[in-house]
């Protein structure tokens, strides 16, 4: 999902879900995984669903967000 291929439209792709969900996170306040699936969706519409965990994983993977279990929400990781 990461590696385009010619049929694949950037707005969707995996490092612009990333861009808008590293937009949306805030370093003192964790934002909850449906609230932050809705405001992608708002922006770009219900065909970033489909990247949306993808984006998630890619941004964990990176260091750049915390998950919380307990409340199931991310919080930045930057500070």
């Amino acid at each position: 999902m990461i590696r385009p291929d010619r049929h694949t439209n950037p707005e969707f792709s995996v490092l612009n879900i990333s861009s808008i969900i590293l937009s949306e996170l805030n370093t003192f306040y964790p934002i909850q995984y449906d609230t932050l699936l809705k405001k992608v969706t708002e922006v770009l519409g219900e065909e970033a669903k489909i990247n949306f965990p993808y984006a998630l994983n890619f941004l964990f993977l990176l260091g750049k967000l915390n998950y919380e279990q307990s409340t199931d929400s991310f919080k930045s990781n930057e500070a």
